[in-house]
């Protein structure tokens, strides 16, 4: 059963990417892709991509790059009030941005997902 009308799995809330969720968040994202390789895997985080995730967390911690084999796309930043936009597609935030992790991580710099 591949349960089409499931197009993927979202991580959000409290933050996956904080080190502690990451440990516990990874065993579930290994077996959804492993289940469901077709599947996309969302994460949203306040983190800055560049910055935080690529750039301090992935040389930091083998966790971080283990879990972002895992993790189709991040919608990274901070969601800023004074910036709320309801037309976004995806996120609430114009300062937010929707990345195409694998390929951002390919070319060290942050590529749009292609929605």
């Amino acid at each position: 059963m591949d349960h089409d009308y499931i197009s993927g799995l979202s991580l959000l809330g409290g933050e996956p990417l904080e080190a502690q969720n990451q440990e516990g968040l990874l065993p579930l994202v290994k077996k959804v892709k492993e289940k469901f390789p077709d599947k996309n895997i969302w994460c949203y985080t306040g983190f800055d991509f560049e910055k935080d995730v690529a750039g301090k967390m992935a040389k930091e911690s083998e966790t971080t790059k283990e879990f972002l084999k895992y993790i189709d796309v991040i919608v990274d930043g901070k969601f800023e009030e004074d910036k709320k936009d309801l037309k976004l597609r995806f996120r609430g935030s114009s300062n937010q941005r929707i990345l195409d992790v694998h390929k951002s991580l390919q070319e060290n710099k942050p590529i749009n997902f292609e929605l």
